[in-house]
């Protein structure tokens, strides 16, 4: 984020861009003859951000130099999807005008295609981006920061020569103009990828080493099985090469039929993978941004093949080597059912065994470490009420409501109407919203204490609120008293304080009737309150720095309207539009939700880890407990002759199940052993994305062990049983 000086700044004095551009959000409430007004989401941004970001245009043209300057024409470009939804794809828009705020705007271009994430939401762009409603010129010369900026390399400049030369403006810029509030602040050079992907890099990163340790498993019990083939086709394999087969040709035989069974396996796995991304979009539909689409691109389709090709190859490997080595001799002059290079076989299906449980147990470890932390988080309490409440957001122009009194008399009005309707029990409006990921920060220092400079002050985050906002929300106030409407303009400028930042500010001592100094104009308020801490940012965070301000004092012309009712907050819809209407028919309502909704919403990618590592886990924990009966079938089948002796010279059954049994818990535990020696060392790397949750947690460690070792007890037991119900007799007569 950058202020409009330093934006400037960079933008002359850079020589790594090709471009440099800057924009910002906004809404804007569209009206149209015999139409209910609706808002857009907007961006305001300079010319150059199209050419900037590589877009183009379906028709008429980018801004020119004229509309970009202050004080312009007001024109707009509108996006592919409102030019085709609202405008029905008429070419003919291009040089009428809409109605935006109430002020009609020249339609000089549409987007040629449809907007990626992160601006799939964004459905109209206007130009000159300084000009910020809410700021005063001097608040914005003065180092404001609002601007999102976007540059395009040079060619021929890497990345790293153009962090380089951010780094030198960022503090060139700070020597040049210490006196300005965003001097302090450091600005980093981040790929459009980067951007994007943002914190959830590592958690793409988890998931992809889940994927791969379920398809390792899945290679494991693949080979298990050609392995086992390959006991039964050594008499085969050796007429064969009696005959004149070559072992390349064995190898390839062998590598043929795995990866023709790999080939079927993926395409199997891309239909079902087709089929069920609907059934994945509907499960995480309330984390997903608007607008996402779900699709498998060629890439992905071609990455999965190549996969497939690998799995292959890795599968087949082991038998095809093993098979090129068999001993003609030995082979047919054996007649035993045992064949040679039984042994070794049986220790590469062990070994196997041992691998599958390594990681099967590693990834329950990791998942049940996960979903204990979502666990935590869920049942934390976010410190105010979310059920049967409801928000919405309203934008009202700067061209009709001018003053802040016109600002906090508009929203006031509304609250009122909102508060007629039976169904509300309480109503009221803010400039930020709990858990919606942003908010406005402001610079204050501590009358009484040092002075620093502006740069060095400290921050906190400032809500714009209404009198019922802590009422609507159920927020306890813990000293002092919440604002009335007798905090006005021209009456004395006073504020509330969260309860973390008041023992911070003034630990052992009243908050309240303590003086701050706000914002780079050092506006002096007393703070009349304190109330209860919320989780504003995130349940995994701890409470912000909160500085409320009363709106009467302070007037937005954005702000959120929430309602609370004992009812379906959904059913509170249609009252705020009706509400807003009341009071200005001309302006709407947009980005309605539920604060259970948004809650909901907050968990995001936890949520989203914790369930698909889950789903992962337990998906190789059913391959490895197939893969340990397959294994132990096998064995039995191998040794039923051993087995009809041992019951011939008076082993019991209980004592062949034993056997049967401590062969397969032998490797199971082994595997146990390392899958928990390799969880505990890697479990630090979990530790940035749990919560409240240790990674060497007993409870974890315990019950995937006991998990673990029930299922191995059953994957173990049929095998067992079906031994020991061996005929000794039948079991001679057959050798």
């Amino acid at each position: 984020v950058m202020s409009v000086p330093k934006y400037e700044f960079f933008r002359d004095q850079q020589k790594s861009f090709a471009s440099i551009a800057a924009s910002s959000f906004s809404t804007h409430t569209l009206t149209r003859d015999g139409g209910e007004p609706e808002q857009l989401t907007t961006l305001t941004v300079t010319a150059s951000w199209i050419s900037t970001l590589g877009l183009t245009l379906a028709h008429g043209h980018n801004f020119t130099k004229e509309e970009d300057t202050p004080g312009g024409p007001p024109v707009v470009i509108l996006a592919y999807d409102v030019w085709q939804t609202k405008f029905g794809g008429r070419e003919s828009l291009v040089g009428e005008t809409v109605n935006l705020n109430g002020v009609s705007h020249a339609v000089v271009g549409i987007l040629s295609a449809k907007l990626g994430s992160p601006l799939a939401g964004t459905q109209a762009l206007l130009p000159r981006p300084f000009e910020f409603p809410g700021l005063t010129p001097a608040q914005l010369q003065n180092g404001a920061g609002f601007l999102q900026t976007t540059a395009r390399l040079k060619p021929g400049v890497s990345f790293q020569q153009a962090d380089a030369e951010v780094r030198t403006l960022t503090a060139a810029y700070r020597a040049a103009f210490p006196s300005k509030q965003d001097t302090a602040g450091n600005n980093e050079l981040r790929t459009w990828a980067d951007e994007l992907v943002g914190s959830t890099r590592q958690t793409f990163y988890l998931l992809l080493i889940a994927v791969a340790f379920v398809l390792l498993i899945a290679c494991a019990n693949v080979s298990n099985l050609f392995l086992s083939r390959l006991t039964a086709r050594h008499k085969e394999i050796a007429v064969r090469l009696s005959l004149g087969a070559t072992r390349t040709q064995l190898i390839r035989q062998f590598l043929t039929e795995t990866t023709v069974f790999s080939l079927i396996a993926t395409g199997l796995g891309v239909f079902i993978s087709v089929w069920s991304l609907d059934a994945i979009k509907v499960f995480l539909a309330n984390q997903l941004p608007p607008n996402t689409e779900f699709s498998l691109s060629g890439l992905t389709l071609a990455f999965t093949v190549a996969v497939s090709a690998v799995a292959a190859v890795v599968i087949g490997l082991v038998p095809a080597l093993q098979a090129s080595k068999t001993d003609i001799a030995e082979v047919l002059k054996d007649t035993a059912r045992g064949t040679p290079g039984g042994a070794k076989g049986g220790r590469t299906r062990s070994v196997l065994i041992i691998v599958e449980v390594v990681l099967s147990v590693i990834l329950l470890v990791g998942s049940g470490l996960l979903l204990l932390s979502f666990v935590k988080l869920q049942s934390t309490p976010p410190g105010f009420r979310t059920t049967g409440v409801a928000s919405a957001y309203v934008s009202i122009p700067n061209q009709r409501y001018r003053t802040p009194k016109q600002q906090a008399d508009f929203y006031n009005q509304v609250i009122e109407k909102l508060k007629s309707y039976p169904q509300v029990k309480h109503a009221s409006a803010s400039f930020n919203l709990p858990l919606s990921g942003g908010s406005a920060r402001i610079l204050y220092y501590v009358q009484g204490q040092s002075v620093v400079p502006l740069a060095k002050r400290p921050i906190a985050d400032m809500c714009v609120i209404t009198e019922d906002y802590f009422a609507t929300l159920q927020v306890a106030l813990r000293a002092g008293r919440f604002f009335s409407p007798l905090d006005r303009e021209g009456a004395p400028n006073v504020a509330l304080i969260n309860e973390s930042l008041a023992k911070r500010l003034f630990p052992g001592e009243s908050a309240v009737g303590k003086i701050i100094v706000r914002g780079s104009a050092e506006v002096k308020v007393e703070i009349v309150g304190v109330t209860g801490d919320m989780k504003t940012n995130g349940l995994n965070l701890p409470p912000a720095d909160q500085l409320y301000i009363p709106l009467r004092q302070f007037g937005r012309n954005a702000m959120a309207i929430l309602a609370q009712t004992d009812g379906d907050p959904n059913a509170l819809q249609p009252l705020m539009r009706s509400a807003v209407a009341a009071i200005d028919p001309a302006q709407a309502i947009s980005f309605f939700t539920t604060m259970d909704t948004a809650l909901q919403q907050s968990f995001g990618i936890q949520r989203i880890v914790a369930w698909l590592t889950g789903v992962f886990a337990g998906v190789a924990l059913l391959l490895s407990a197939i893969g340990l009966y397959s294994v132990l079938a096998y064995a039995v089948t191998q040794r039923t002759s051993e087995i009809g002796i041992r019951m011939a010279l008076g082993a019991q059954r209980g004592q062949v199940i034993s056997l049967i049994l401590s062969q397969g818990l032998r490797l199971v535990a082994l595997g146990l052993a390392i899958g928990l020696g390799l969880a505990a060392a890697g479990g630090r790397l979990l530790g940035s994305m749990l919560y409240q949750v240790e990674p060497l947690n007993l409870l974890v460690f315990g019950g995937v062990t006991l998990l673990f070792a029930v299922v191995a007890v059953f994957a173990c037991l049929l095998p067992s049983l079906r031994a020991a119900r061996v005929d000794p007799i039948i079991a001679l007569r057959t050798e």
